[in-house]
């Protein structure tokens, strides 16, 4: 008669185990996955709302609706340069471009508007172009040599 002896079917039972555990792992990991790229979605749902009520009322910088937060911050290039240019070895340009002055880029004023949503704890952030009509309805018209 020929069989099993109990140590066979102790090491099947064991590998049939590694095998259910890694499954249900990997079946765990894919729900996280899933539902951290469904909040995403709801975050970028709520943004594109928001972006087209800032095309409507620029002005509108901030709010509540729900479990909905959003604020809009005006940045400019000269913001960004001054934080980058503190960290050793940055290559803002590659090799073969044309060298550039860094105070030159420094005296242009780049403007943008950065739009951040946040949702149950989740945050997603977006830069949007920048909006003279901000300035317009507000009545904070720029002069074209003032900088904020």
């Amino acid at each position: 008669m020929r069989g099993f002896t109990l140590v066979e079917v102790l090491i099947a039972v064991l590998v049939m185990g590694l095998v259910v555990t890694a499954s249900l792992k990997l079946v765990a990991l894919s729900e996280r996955g899933l539902r951290e790229v469904r909040i995403k979605e709801d975050l970028l749902d709520e943004a594109n709302r928001y972006m087209i009520e800032l095309a409507i009322d620029p002005t509108n910088t901030f709010g509540i609706s729900g479990d909905v937060s959003w604020r809009v911050e005006e940045k400019s290039v000269n913001e960004f340069l001054d934080s980058a240019l503190i960290l050793e070895g940055l290559k803002l340009f590659s090799e073969q471009s044309v060298s550039v002055d860094v105070e030159k880029l420094k005296a242009r004023e780049y403007r943008w508007r950065e739009l951040e949503i946040t949702k149950k704890n989740e945050s997603i952030k977006l830069f949007l172009p920048y909006s003279e009509l901000a300035d317009a309805s507000s009545g904070d018209l720029l002069k074209s040599g003032d900088r904020r």
